[in-house]
């Protein structure tokens, strides 16, 4: 007998990726450690932001030019708004690795958990490393 995770196919283009972005966020506005780091999408709106968001990880995933963001600048003003480091960077990763592997196996589902960790680590070390930078100066 297989199980319904046995089942899972290989997220495989961008609808997959809308699917995956849009039940994450789904599930981070209703997390308590998250969801107020993520009440600015009540402003911006998350119709207007998702698409963004998609653009973003079919950039990462299959090597699109579609997204045009300044990912690291809105992260590192969210941090200083939100304090995300730390709890709540792992939350995220933790969110987001659960709804890929809810829906997907495989080697690109694989991979969008792993650019996910290099992505919160490297958010990590630049918030660190401004942090760093205002407490010499």
């Amino acid at each position: 007998m297989t199980s319904p995770a046995d089942r899972r196919s290989d997220l495989t283009g961008r609808a997959d990726i809308d699917r995956t972005v849009r039940t994450f966020y789904e599930r981070a506005l209703a997390d308590p450690v998250l969801a107020p780091a993520f009440e600015i999408l009540a402003v911006v709106g998350l119709e207007q932001h998702l698409p963004v968001v998609g653009d973003f990880w079919e950039q990462i995933l299959f090597r699109t030019a579609r997204y045009q963001g300044e990912f690291t600048l809105v992260h590192r003003a969210l941090n200083r708004q939100h304090g995300l480091a730390g709890e709540k960077l792992a939350r995220w990763l933790h969110l987001w690795c659960e709804t890929v592997d809810e829906h997907f196996a495989g080697p690109d589902a694989e991979r969008a958990k792993t650019k996910a960790r290099a992505m919160a680590e490297a958010l990590e070390r630049s918030w660190d490393g401004v942090e760093n930078h205002r407490a010499r100066n």
